[in-house]
């Protein structure tokens, strides 16, 4: 009875490691994933700025800089997936 419980304890710890490790792997892509994104948004920012006048400028709608790029709203399901598994 005590070598059942401790087997399966010992499982579970193995489970579990192997589950944080796939979750911490999906979270640094999605946040790498993010930084590029938000990386090329200011570049693109940056050359838009240069190419409009002052007129123009106020026309154009400005990207927030704090919001998620519609593709991290994903990255947060992939996170959700890994750990719905098992």
């Amino acid at each position: 009875m005590n070598n059942d419980f401790a087997e399966f304890a010992q499982g579970f710890r193995e489970r579990t490691a192997k589950r944080l490790l796939e979750f911490e792997k999906t979270l640094a892509k999605a946040q790498d994933e993010l930084e590029k994104s938000a990386d090329k948004a200011m570049q693109e920012a940056r050359r838009e700025k240069g190419q409009v006048g002052r007129r123009q400028a106020a026309a154009v709608p400005r990207p927030r800089y704090g919001a998620a790029p519609a593709r991290s709203r994903n990255a947060s399901g992939q996170v959700q997936s890994v750990l719905r598994r098992g």
